[in-house]
């Protein structure tokens, strides 16, 4: 029996920064921001309180690793650099990154859904795609046990988009972030999908939204109406065909079992620039030491 095809794509809740809030629960409902360096460490005080750093403090030319959704609903995302953020948020916590403890939570939530789910695809430290179509509950019951066995592992939230393929079911899995369940249906998909911008498909970046703006198409729906051959003049046969396809719900990849992890990003900036042989010592710590 040929069964319906469902991919789910479950993505962590602003999982570093949501590490950090296991460690120091009374900083929930603040404006946290990830990616300070060891002086940032936060100090036990006299009175058994930790002190924290602020963003307002910080000199240097880092970046924001992760942010707190109170930390964004102020304008910080990930990538902006830490002294320009400072200008958004002053107040916000400046905590340094723990990639030991990221890692060590990582595996605790792949290990909770292989044990419901065990079509998964490694997509990085804190996102994955399962295949949910070998399974006989419903969707949303299947979603909703992931989201509890993820949280008992845990203690963290994670959002869930199930679709029939990969490229719907990201787009599903940021509509009710954080701790949402999206699925979308091949009846209800267009009206869902095509009214948001274009640059949510995973793969259209902000240069590539901006040369469709420029051709007048703003929305996934308005590119779906963009002929392929348009498509394919302006941005390439591969390119432009698959934005055609995509902009349609069509995505065939498969979810793949035997994958090698994805890598995960770990930014490291420094005072100065480094200098490939005259600072070999201090490159080879860092990158063996992740």
């Amino acid at each position: 029996m040929n069964r319906e095809r469902r991919i789910a794509h479950l993505d962590m809740d602003a999982f570093y920064a949501s590490v950090e809030l296991l460690r120091y629960p009374e900083l929930r409902g603040q404006a946290v921001v990830v990616g300070g360096r060891s002086a940032h460490q936060p100090v036990r005080q006299a009175d058994g309180a930790w002190g924290f750093s602020r963003l307002r403090d910080y000199v240097g030319r880092g970046v924001v690793t992760t942010s707190t959704y109170e930390a964004r609903a102020r304008g910080v995302f990930s990538g902006m650099g830490l002294m320009k953020s400072a200008r958004e948020a002053p107040e916000a916590i400046l905590l340094p990154a723990d990639f030991d403890a990221y890692r060590y939570y990582s595996q605790c939530f792949k290990a909770a859904v292989a044990a419901i789910a065990p079509k998964i695809e490694d997509r990085g430290i804190d996102e994955i795609y399962i295949d949910l179509s070998d399974l006989d509950e419903d969707s949303t019951v299947l979603a909703s046990k992931i989201k509890r066995a993820v949280h008992a592992a845990t203690g963290l939230t994670c959002s869930i988009g199930i679709s029939p393929n990969k490229t719907l079911s990201k787009i599903a899995s940021e509509l009710q972030k954080p701790d949402g369940v999206t699925v979308l249906t091949p009846t209800d998909w267009r009206s869902r999908v095509w009214p948001l911008p274009t640059g949510k498909i995973n793969g259209i970046g902000p240069k590539a939204s901006a040369r469709l703006a420029q051709l007048g198409v703003f929305t996934i729906g308005e590119l779906a109406a963009v002929e392929a051959s348009m498509l394919v003049k302006h941005f390439g046969l591969a390119t432009g065909r698959w934005m055609h396809q995509v902009a349609h719900g069509v995505d065939e990849r498969d979810v793949v079992i035997e994958s090698v992890p994805k890598s995960f990003s770990r930014e490291s900036t420094f005072e100065r620039d480094l200098h490939v042989r005259h600072d070999r010592a201090a490159l080879s710590e860092i990158f063996t030491g992740m």
